[in-house]
Parts: structure tokens; C-alpha cells; sequence
């Protein structure tokens, strides 16, 4: 009988999990263990905590990107055998908007450098490729071409080392070609798409209307057509934060919107686990590595770097 009992103990361990998607901090060892690493796909949702003026949160990326790290695991688990496994959101990015003004400190935006970011997913690959996962899907939209660029160099460092893929999402969508469903009129008032424009107002409204400020209807434009025009608006003494025409904004927009990146990201996710090569895309992080806003904040950011490695250099030992 106690045979039986034990043996009934050993086979609830070792049986494996059915495909689904999990959380990974309710997991606990001996859930780990019964998963099967070549089918489960690390999903790690970031969200720059970065100002978008006074309609949208400081957390808006972070809204976006936890809605479609949860679609995609859903859609990942429609493949026989596979889980997606996904990490808790890591609000931290690098080059936040106000940055295009050369205003490095902003009401609402708490940043690293990018070297700082780039740590953190080499870090998290290291723990992540140390125990025999494979697959790694980071979904961190945030613009900064910098930004981008250290989640694909720490993607490149985890597959030289472990020899698996850890895909940084947006370093490739941002580069496709998606459709733009503003009216040729929108378009026009809205001026180019970059930072809390009536496309991203349009998206939070979609996914979690409750934060945008009941007044976005009456937000003044700042609309630009070109990088150089928003950087020479973001420089003003009175710039809000925004830039476009948020009082265009609708839910319905939206929705289309962040449609789209739902089917532009499950169809690279699925490319990427049938083994097709990927890495032959343009990525977003290369195609705009002259961006004038990073060029700019990496004298800042080198000076920041600095000044904690003096303090730390001058810092008194203490006596055991």
C-alpha cells in the first residue's frame, strides 16, 4: 500500500503539465520541473514608465504591451504540446520621448540608460538559458530606436550562448510595413504617429479606457511631419508631453490598431518556433541607429554612467 502511494506521489511530479498558459511567479519548483523546455515559450512583457502628457499614464506602453503578451500566449498555446510560460511586466526602457526636447528629466518618466536595459535581458537570459528554456519572446514596444537595439543585441547574446531564440517583438514589427488606418485627413491634422498621438490615445481607449483623461476630446495639436519638427516642438518651453492630435482618438481606431499588432506578432512568433529564419528581417533598432534624440542622450547617459562608477569608486570600505 505505501508503494502505491508512493509511486501515485512520484507520478503527480513527474507528469507533465498540459499545454496552457502559466504565470511564472505562481509557479512553484515542481511545477518547473514538469515542463517541457523545447515546447514552452518564455513570454517577458515590458512597459517604459515614460510621461505621454496629461491625457495618457505614465504606464501607457505597459497597458499595450501586457494586453498583447496575453493574446500571444493564448495563441501560442493553440499549437499541439506547447505552454507559454509568462514573466511578470518589467516596467523599465530606455529613451523616453521628452528626450526628443533634450529634456532629460520630465513629470512621469523614470528611465534607465540603455546599457542599464541591455544588462537586465542579458541577466534575464542568463537565468532563463541556465535552465534549459529555449524560446524567449520579449514584447516591450516602446519607439526609442536605442531602446530597441539593446533587447536585440541581449536576444543575439542569449542565442550565440544558448543556442536558443529570445525574439525582441518590436525590433522587428516597427519595421514592417503595417497599414495606417487614419483617414488621409487624420493623417494630415495628426501629423507623424510618434509619441501619445490619437493612435496611441486610440489604443488605450481600446484597452483600458478608464485611464485616459476624460478632457483628451479638447487636447490642443502639436502635430509635426517630420522627426525634426517634433524634436523642434518637444524643445518648447510649453510642450505638454504629446505630440499629434489625441482629440482624434477613438476606441474603434484603436481596436483596428492593436488588432493588427495582434496578427503581425502571432504570425512572427509562429515563424519563429517553425524555424524559419527570422533574423534575414530588417530590425527596427538598425534601421534608425542615427536616430538625433539617441545620439544626443548617449553624452548624457555616458555622464550618468560616470558618475555612479565614481561614487562607487570613492565609496569607503567598511570595517567588518
Amino acid at each position: 500500500m505505501q508503494k502505491l502511494i508512493l509511486s501515485i506521489a512520484v507520478l503527480a511530479i513527474t507528469v507533465p503539465l498540459p499545454a496552457q498558459v502559466l504565470q511564472f511567479s505562481d509557479l512553484n519548483t515542481r511545477d518547473f520541473s514538469k515542463l517541457d523546455k523545447g515546447r514552452t515559450v518564455v513570454i517577458i512583457p515590458g512597459g517604459i514608465l515614460e510621461e505621454h502628457g496629461p491625457y495618457l499614464p505614465s504606464g501607457t506602453d505597459g497597458i499595450f504591451n501586457a494586453k498583447l503578451a496575453d493574446d500571444l500566449a493564448q495563441a501560442i498555446t493553440l499549437r499541439p504540446g506547447w505552454t507559454a510560460l509568462v514573466m511578470p511586466l518589467i516596467p523599465l526602457g530606455a529613451g523616453a520621448a521628452n528626450e526628443m526636447g533634450k529634456k532629460y528629466s520630465f513629470p512621469g518618466s523614470c528611465t534607465v540608460t540603455p546599457s542599464t536595459l541591455r544588462s537586465i535581458f542579458m541577466d534575464l537570459s542568463d537565468q532563463i538559458g541556465q535552465r534549459g528554456f529555449r524560446w524567449i519572446v520579449i514584447v516591450h514596444g516602446h519607439g526609442d530606436p536605442a531602446h530597441n537595439r539593446m533587447l536585440d543585441q541581449a536576444g543575439d547574446y542569449f542565442h550565440d550562448t544558448y543556442g536558443g531564440e529570445m525574439v525582441n517583438l518590436f525590433g522587428y514589427l516597427w519595421a514592417m510595413n503595417l497599414k495606417d488606418f487614419r483617414t488621409p485627413e487624420q493623417q494630415k491634422e495628426d501629423g507623424l504617429p510618434e509619441h501619445a498621438t490619437m493612435t496611441e490615445t486610440s489604443w488605450i481607449l481600446a484597452l483600458k479606457s478608464h485611464a485616459v483623461a476624460a478632457d483628451y476630446k479638447k487636447a490642443p495639436a502639436y502635430s509635426g511631419k517630420s522627426i525634426q519638427q517634433l524634436e523642434q516642438i518637444a524643445s518648447r518651453e510649453d510642450w505638454p508631453g504629446y505630440f499629434g492630435a489625441p482629440a482624434l482618438a477613438s476606441a474603434e481606431l484603436g481596436q483596428k490598431m492593436y488588432d493588427q499588432w495582434l496578427q503581425r506578432g502571432t504570425e512572427l512568433v509562429n515563424s519563429v518556433l517553425n524555424g524559419e529564419d527570422y533574423r534575414k528581417l530588417s530590425r527596427y533598432g538598425d534601421l534608425y541607429a542615427d536616430d538625433p534624440a539617441d545620439i544626443a542622450a548617449a553624452s548624457v547617459n555616458q555622464k550618468l554612467e560616470s558618475q555612479h562608477e565614481t561614487w562607487l569608486t570613492n565609496l569607503p570600505s567598511k570595517p567588518h
